[in-house]
């Protein structure tokens, strides 16, 4: 959950002191929340099983899709965006539908973007729900695609997508998605939560916070072997 990019960026990872405290307590609350299984649905996740996983693509969007001259799918590209991922993530209606990013909006930021966009996926949903009826699924085949984007009513959507970029990842849990799972927090920051961290995080976060400063001074590539690597970050887990 973005704790090793936190972790071993050295450069222009942190803005200062409390910006490291707020990076460090929300990937460690958000890492636990996920354990926890807070995010899953029940069309994702069962007690039989872990989550459905299946091929995801970031960046598939109608840029992506190649037609003929007479408007027939021929084939898609760019797939170098591709990975295995949560059902979940495919199940969250596209951010593309603006072709700006929730994080970069403006005027407004995320209020702004949600809603210009929620009448776009209005519409995205209604041509898609017309394709699914074409189509005539078996009832086998579960819900339709439609209806789980309809999760945009709920905090699914934001969660996802904190989940698979770290670069919107603290605008979006702290303005967003912090207050959903642990209550109120005034100030949109860690010390509101320190609460809820276990003693033996708070034990090395002033230690973690001075190294992430000290780095951010020094111009020096570091350069890892797997084992150290792995025993660094277990240190901050």
């Amino acid at each position: 959950m973005h704790m090793a990019q936190l972790v071993f960026q050295r450069r222009d990872v942190v803005e200062d002191a409390n910006d490291a405290w707020d990076k460090y307590v929300a990937r460690q609350l958000f890492r636990r929340a996920a354990a926890e299984r807070r995010f899953s649905s029940e069309a994702t996740v069962s007690d039989a099983g872990p989550p459905a996983i299946s091929l995801y693509s970031e960046d598939l969007r109608s840029a992506n899709i190649l037609l003929d001259k007479d408007d027939r799918i021929v084939g898609v590209i760019d797939w170098e965006f591709a990975y295995a991922a949560p059902l979940s993530f495919s199940s969250c209606p596209p951010w593309w539908l603006l072709m700006d990013n929730p994080e970069s909006w403006s005027p407004g930021g995320l209020v702004g973007w949600q809603q210009t966009y929620e009448p776009r996926l209005r519409t995205f949903l209604s041509a898609l729900e017309e394709v699914e009826k074409q189509k005539q699924q078996p009832a086998s085949a579960g819900e339709p695609l439609s209806q789980h984007m309809s999760s945009w009513t709920s905090n699914a959507s934001m969660r996802n997508y904190a989940a698979r970029r770290s670069w919107a990842f603290d605008f979006l849990w702290w303005k967003h998605i912090d207050e959903s799972l642990y209550g109120p927090n005034e100030d949109q920051d860690h010390k509101a939560r320190l609460a809820e961290m276990p003693a033996a995080q708070l034990q090395i976060l002033d230690d973690f916070v001075k190294q992430k400063l000290d780095e951010g001074e020094d111009a020096e590539v570091t350069v890892w072997d797997k084992d150290a690597a792995v025993a660094h970050l277990a240190q901050y887990l």
